[in-house]
């Protein structure tokens, strides 16, 4: 069993998945500006690119919830939600630039369900897997301490979920996997260039994915007799601890605050978030529902 059996879920359930993906957009866009202000170089705004990124990356779980639901359930809950997130973010004040990650989302809803087959889940996984690389660069520099030794990274949080998405790709076969690391490394280049990330740093997290992504596809694919969970964590168990070495040493040697202790700080951090937080994702995985044909009229 190459991938985890989920049951389909209730109506009621993939609405509120879908509601709450489209009520949430403009604030996950809020507190990913929050998070980048821990960097060494803040930035004023969040750059468009961004926030349009993060829209999408949202509407990967919300179409799946609407691959459950009838074309006109779809449409009046759209309504509700995107509704719902506008009216939330001018009564709190929010940058109206937030509010784009909605109509993004739907974007990316309509496409993927309009897609046959299991190309939805494909490319569901593949744009939250490409996505999260490029949201963590953007927050490679920003740190969040915690207590006296931890030090997160911001962008840790996101490359946990990489890992589940891209053990999510292997169920279509270890090229497709190749193929989307390939991808997601070319679009971390583009997408620097957009938001004005060094190059230096790109270029080591495009060896860092080569590295620790080769290493994982390689751990999973002899993991493939157990159980989901236990593919996930053995492979992780490899590939977390190499993608954070390999990143944080040649990304940051030389930099007058990366003390010994400083990058002794931040790997043990990284790695601990990193495996924690994959591990979240691939439980979330099999409570989830999974990606289903359209019902009738839908």
């Amino acid at each position: 069993m190459l991938a985890p059996h989920v049951a389909p879920p209730r109506p009621n359930a993939a609405t509120l998945v879908l509601t709450g993906a489209l009520v949430l957009g403009p604030w996950s866009a809020a507190l990913l500006f929050v998070l980048s202000r821990f960097g060494q170089s803040p930035p004023d705004t969040l750059p468009w690119v961004v926030i349009a990124l993060l829209g999408a990356l949202l509407g990967a779980p919300a179409a799946a919830a609407a691959a459950h639901l009838p074309r006109p359930h779809v449409t009046w809950t759209a309504a509700i939600g995107a509704g719902l997130a506008l009216a939330g973010a001018l009564v709190a004040g929010l940058p109206l630039a937030y509010a784009t990650t909605v109509p993004v989302m739907l974007l990316v809803v309509a496409l993927l369900r309009s897609l046959p087959g299991e190309r939805p889940e494909l490319y569901g996984a593949a744009l939250v897997y490409v996505g999260c690389t490029i949201l963590a660069n953007f927050t490679f520099d920003s740190f969040l301490p915690l207590g006296d030794f931890f030090l997160v990274n911001v962008g840790t949080f996101f490359f946990g979920v990489t890992f589940t998405q891209r053990d999510r790709l292997h169920r279509f076969g270890r090229l497709v996997v190749y193929r989307v690391i390939v991808v997601a490394a070319a679009a971390n280049v583009v997408a620097a260039l957009a938001v004005g990330t060094p190059l230096r740093y790109v270029a080591v997290s495009f060896l860092a994915i080569l590295i620790s992504e080769t290493a994982d596809t390689e751990v999973y694919h002899r993991l493939l007799h157990r159980r989901w969970l236990t593919r996930v964590a053995g492979s992780n168990a490899v590939s977390a601890p190499l993608d954070t070495i390999v990143f944080t040493t040649l990304a940051f040697a030389g930099a007058p605050f990366a003390t010994a202790a400083w990058m002794t700080q931040v790997i043990v951090t990284d790695v601990l978030v990193k495996y924690a937080a994959s591990l979240v994702a691939a439980i979330t995985v099999l409570s989830r529902p999974a990606w289903v044909p359209r019902p009738p009229g839908g």
